[in-house]
């Protein structure tokens, strides 16, 4: 299987940590050039990693901004010149009950989660070169988007927003532009270590739902990215891949 993507050049948002970041890395092994885009001014650090040195951007930018699009696709034409790829991984979260969401919970997690996919992707259609080569946009929604958590109502919300988003586009941009959504389920990174901590995972209970009784990887899910940019995935578009371990399977 080719996953050689030298002629792939990707805007990666959500990559200063996580599963943004194991994207980031792993694309960046089968040899894309990236613009790495998070709030975090943390991103910009992971330049001295060798595996970024020759071959990334970092620009700092909160999505939740109007212009973040627009500014943000500016920025990465002015320093790499072209994209062919787009992931749309940054996603913002709380855990609340229903009656305890505010307004301003609300907006943010629609702002970060939906509303910046969105346009996003409008300014990546717009910036797109008459002959780009197989361009490809891959949004991360989550198994939230299909299955009800407590206390996720409103996340869940935009991840399901997400996932119909992608459909849609996959079907108006058709044939030029092939647009696909990833559906993790349980993934173990610091963010989700830390909801254990804090006792909003009970681990066991988790586990107990899934077939394999294991967390999904933040490796497999990369994998998984890095595969959907090949040219062994030009067939691929309008669909949501779904990795949960089984639970909805059941």
């Amino acid at each position: 299987m080719n996953l050689d993507l030298r002629h792939r050049t990707i805007l990666v948002t959500g990559a200063a940590q996580g599963l943004g970041l194991g994207i980031a890395r792993h694309l960046a092994c089968a040899h894309a050039r990236l613009a790495l885009v998070d709030s975090n001014p943390a991103v910009v650090d992971h330049l001295d990693d060798p595996i970024f040195r020759d071959s990334a951007i970092a620009l700092v930018k909160d999505l939740a901004l109007p212009n973040a699009a627009q500014e943000l696709m500016h920025s990465t034409l002015t320093e790499l010149g072209y994209l062919n790829g787009l992931v749309n991984c940054a996603a913002w979260s709380f855990h609340k009950p229903l009656l305890e969401t505010t307004i301003s919970d609300f907006d943010q997690v629609i702002a970060v989660n939906q509303r910046a996919p969105y346009f996003l992707i409008q300014e990546f259609v717009r910036a797109l070169d008459e002959g780009a080569s197989d361009p490809c946009v891959v949004n991360i929604a989550s198994v939230n988007a299909v299955i009800g958590n407590k206390n996720l109502t409103a996340y869940a919300a935009t991840k399901g927003a997400l996932v119909a988003m992608g459909r849609a586009i996959a079907v108006e941009l058709a044939p030029r532009i092939r647009v696909v959504t990833v559906s993790p389920g349980a993934v173990l990174t610091k963010y989700t270590e830390g909801l254990i901590a804090q006792g909003e995972i009970d681990v066991d209970r988790l586990l107990d739902r899934l077939l394999l009784k294991k967390f999904t990887t933040v490796d497999e899910i990369a994998d998984l990215v890095v595969f959907l940019f090949g040219p062994s995935a030009k067939s691929i578009t309008g669909s949501n891949w779904i990795i949960d371990g089984g639970v909805t399977a059941q």
